[in-house]
């Protein structure tokens, strides 16, 4: 199993639950030896209670995890971070946050900050591959250590279009430019297979997708995407999402990013 994972929530984010020393705790008991937290960026104009963070959260945020950090110094190497979307206009002041962080870890779950209208409806062929625009200029930003469920645009899909094979491919090519990784996420295996273009396939990791990254020299690490301190042990979730992917000879990392 891999020994680390980047992506751990909590409940600042208004959709995740248990304190920070619980996410800890699970995550040695899980035998990590590295636990990185990056929960949902918040935004200073466009504040979403239920999806990201308030930007008064920041600070007690990052002091609370560097203290955790000190007390489990022996036991587990704890990084702070965040999931952050992407959008130009904010470009500032994800460097600001940054600063302050050992990473930031690319989750584009939205188009713009204004309405935020989330992927997880069917979209059009547009919004798919304005998707895919987002993600590549982002990732040119280098301020992402990797990418988030790159496939999360595929939730709620019902077909597998020819734009999702575009951004398949544009994502796995700016990624390879870059040497940055990409995650397979197994928060989504929780909800079960859907029919996907007459196959079932979980929305993600959507099988169709990875296996267009397959066919490029890119980096994959497992993201547990822990929105409780339990899922740092759901280790069926872990190995139905390698499973799916089994047959793909994906180039998994096997040391820590940082």
């Amino acid at each position: 199993m891999q020994d680390f994972n980047y992506h751990t929530h909590t409940y600042r984010c208004g959709h995740a639950s248990g304190s920070d020393e619980e996410y800890i705790l699970a995550a040695i008991k899980a035998g990590y030896k590295t636990l990185g937290f990056a929960d949902h960026a918040p935004y200073k104009d466009y504040p979403l209670p239920s999806s990201h963070m308030d930007i008064s959260m920041f600070d007690e945020y990052v002091d609370s995890i560097s203290i955790l950090k000190e007390k489990y110094k022996d036991q587990i190497d704890i990084k702070v971070g965040l999931e952050s979307e992407y959008y130009k206009a904010n470009h500032d002041e994800r460097v600001m946050l940054h600063d302050r962080l050992d990473y930031l870890i690319l989750g584009q779950h939205f188009l713009d900050p204004e309405p935020s209208v989330s992927f997880f409806k069917n979209n059009s062929e547009e919004e798919i591959l304005e998707y895919g625009r987002l993600v590549c200029e982002a990732l040119d930003t280098g301020l992402f250590m990797y990418l988030a469920h790159p496939d999360v645009f595929m939730s709620k899909q019902e077909n597998f279009t020819k734009a999702c094979v575009d951004v398949a491919r544009m994502i796995a090519s700016k990624c390879v430019d870059l040497d940055i990784p990409v995650e397979l996420n197994v928060h989504n295996v929780r909800k079960g297979k859907h029919l996907i273009s007459n196959k079932e396939e979980y929305f993600y990791p959507n099988k169709s997708f990875w296996t267009i990254m397959s066919e490029y020299p890119i980096k994959v690490l497992l993201g547990v995407d822990a929105h409780k301190p339990e899922d740092l042990l759901d280790f069926d979730a872990i190995e139905k999402s390698l499973n799916e992917v089994s047959d793909l000879n994906l180039n998994f990392i096997t040391k820590p990013l940082i």
